[in-house]
């Protein structure tokens, strides 16, 4: 049996063929199946409370009257507790800005800015 050059081109034609579609179906095949798994969320960065690159509350918002005594919220900065009170105060004439380190009263709604 006599194979001639034009049978081997043929046969090897069709062999690199094959290998190109069966790479590249699994190469698609892999794809598919790296979109289908969802990627691992990062993890959380905690940062020690001393940190100083970590904003620490400085103030605390409350609502004080006869009926109420209640922290609403903490905040870092004052200009935080101002928009705060802009935001609220206009709803309520009892609520106060009190520094944490000192309790010191430094800001209310019932005053007007």
């Amino acid at each position: 049996m006599k194979i001639n050059r034009s049978t081997v081109a043929i046969l090897l034609t069709i062999l690199i063929g094959g290998l190109i579609a069966v790479g590249s179906f699994s190469s698609k095949e892999k794809q598919i199946k790296e979109s289908i798994q969802p990627t691992p969320p990062k993890p959380l960065e905690f940062r020690p409370l001393d940190d100083p690159n970590s904003a620490q509350p400085k103030f605390e918002i409350k609502i004080k009257n006869e009926e109420q005594d209640e922290v609403l919220e903490v905040v870092a900065t004052l200009a935080d507790a101002q928009e705060y009170i802009k935001e609220y105060g206009q709803y309520h004439d009892d609520l106060f800005v009190y520094k944490i380190e000192t309790g010191e009263v430094v800001l209310d709604s019932s005053r007007s800015e």
